[in-house]
């Protein structure tokens, strides 16, 4: 009678386990954590399958058959099992550590198979007795040690990080307690029986993963899926408990924000201001820019059950802003210029035109003033000599305006600046010689040098008669130095008038002085002082 309730007890527990993996290849999702937990529900069926088998065994040569099928399950349920436990834990399983435990369990079937050549498995077996070597209790140990682990591993998930509900930890615990206990009496012989009562307790452990599955979603497809799911998704989430304690922490949270699982809500509260009101908030971290969203989730009565922060990096968002707006610039200035070279060539055409005509005119006129005489002939020669000199003046002015308007680069040097100038003038030969090295102490003075040196030039142009000028810029130290001649015919007495009266205002504004000379058949002579920026201007 004892031993058909014993026969049935192990079908029943050979269903249970086989009705607990059928279920999770249904109901459970296709990934490694399921798998491996399913392995490990194998190894399990396949002992129940050879104790079944060794209780209807009537020889020596069965007997060894149906205790070898079930050492093939045993030498592999405690590498499923740490296996599970890891990828349950989010720990990582690299190939070569999976394939270092897989080595370890086929050696201990290896070892098994041919323990008829060293014995170290089985000292003696027979039908009446059967006695076990070292190498049973080193395979033991090893497969009590990865079911420590594993527990260890799952304690710490469920009950320390609270990356897994509390309730499938405790299931998984129990379910898998149970059984380890009772295989540790039997070893230790604490418990003696000639049943072995491990894989009759494995059927009430798979009755309890079923519960599992059934009540709290272990490893169901929602459950792997949204994990997966928020795992894969560039944003970070993050779920805290009511008390603001972190439940769930994904792996681009982790990245993003460099926090591990035991982060606090109030830790992400203190990243940055507002984060926690429930508007959009904005948050830099090691020179990223992230999108903060925050929600509170309610229960039935209304109160917070949990917190759920969302983070997703919008630096690249910003990047593609200022991108946008520096294209837009160019943009702007490409229009500004092509209009600007419009006007300037507009420009050229018209009044250049008019300028150049009117003093080919003059020279004309004058040719054929030459050959008149009479009363007022002198006075007629002066007029159309000066409508000359001022038609050929405002050419040189109009090419440098036009030049300014197609490129007003020459302005961020007082050496282009002028250096611009003289090569506008073409009636006459305009040199520049530059002594020292221009810095950025007097990048402040570009234009009121400029408009000096275009001041002399135009009117050597008008009433000098010249046929040569030379520039020299001088850069010190301490001031800048500018040097002006002309071979035009002079004057006696040097009269300031407009042009003379703004070139000395322009200087003196910026704390420099003007000594202009001149004599009858000497040319005229000019001398502009302005100090670097970093010297005080009075």
């Amino acid at each position: 009678m004892a031993l058909i309730l014993i026969k049935i007890a192990y079908w029943i527990g050979f269903l249970a386990v086989g009705w607990c993996i059928c279920w999770l290849m249904l109901r459970s999702d296709h990934s490694p954590t399921a798998y491996y937990f399913i392995g490990n529900h194998a190894t399990l069926e396949i002992w129940l399958v050879s104790q079944i088998l060794i209780m209807h065994s009537v020889n020596v040569d069965q007997l060894w058959q149906s205790y070898s099928i079930g050492n093939l399950g045993i030498a592999f349920t405690g590498t499923f099992w740490l296996l599970f436990a890891l990828n349950y834990s989010y720990r990582r399983t690299p190939k070569t550590f999976v394939l270092t435990l897989v080595s370890i369990s086929l050696l201990f079937v290896l070892m098994i198979f041919t323990n008829a050549y060293h014995g170290l498995y089985y000292r003696e077996f027979s039908v009446e007795k059967v006695s076990y070597g070292p190498l049973f209790y080193i395979g033991q140990a090893y497969i009590y040690s990865t079911f420590a682990t594993g527990l260890y591993m799952i304690c710490r998930c469920c009950f320390v990080q609270k990356a897994r509900p509390k309730s499938q930890g405790i299931i998984i615990i129990v379910a898998t307690g149970i059984p380890l206990f009772f295989n540790l009496l039997v070893v230790t012989r604490a418990f003696r029986t000639k049943v072995a009562v491990t894989p009759l307790t494995f059927a009430v452990s798979g009755l309890l993963v079923l519960l599992a599955t059934y009540k709290y979603d272990f490893l169901n497809v929602n459950g792997v899926a949204f994990e997966d799911a928020f795992n894969s998704i560039e944003e970070g989430v993050m779920v805290f408990n009511r008390r603001g304690r972190s439940t769930y922490v994904s792996l681009a949270a982790r990245k993003m924000l460099g926090v591990d699982d035991s982060v606090s809500l109030e830790k992400i509260s203190g990243m940055g201001e507002g984060i926690l009101s429930g508007e959009p908030a904005e948050m830099t971290i090691d020179g990223k820019t992230m999108s903060v969203r925050y929600y509170r989730c309610y229960d039935s009565k209304g109160q917070t059950i949990a917190h759920i922060v969302i983070v997703t990096d919008i630096t690249h968002y910003y990047e593609l802003l200022d991108r946008t707006a520096q294209l837009a610039a160019a943009e702007q200035s490409l229009a500004l210029e092509h209009e600007r070279n419009r006007i300037a060539q507009e420009v050229h055409d018209t009044a250049g035109h008019t300028l150049t005509m009117i003093t080919s005119l003059a020279r004309v006129s004058q040719a054929a003033a030459e050959k008149l005489s009479g009363e007022g002939l002198d006075e007629l020669k002066d007029c159309l000599k000066e409508t000359e000199s001022i038609s050929r003046s405002g050419v040189t002015q109009l090419r440098c305006s036009i030049n300014n308007l197609r490129d007003d680069s020459f302005m961020t040097s007082v050496t282009g600046a002028v250096r611009m100038l003289c090569d506008s003038v073409r009636d006459m030969t305009a040199e520049l010689t530059v002594q020292g090295e221009e810095n950025d102490s007097y990048s402040y003075c570009i234009r009121e040098v400029y408009d000096n040196c275009r001041e002399l030039v135009t009117n050597c142009l008008r009433y000098s008669s010249a046929e040569r000028i030379d520039i020299i810029l001088r850069f010190g130290e301490e001031a800048l130095e500018l040097y002006y001649f002309d071979d035009g015919k002079g004057c006696g007495e040097i009269k300031e008038g407009n042009g003379l009266r703004g070139i000395r205002e322009r200087t003196e504004g910026l704390g420099g002085s003007v000594t202009f000379a001149s004599e009858n058949g000497e040319g005229f002579r000019a001398i502009i002082k302005v100090p670097a920026k970093s010297k005080e201007v009075k």
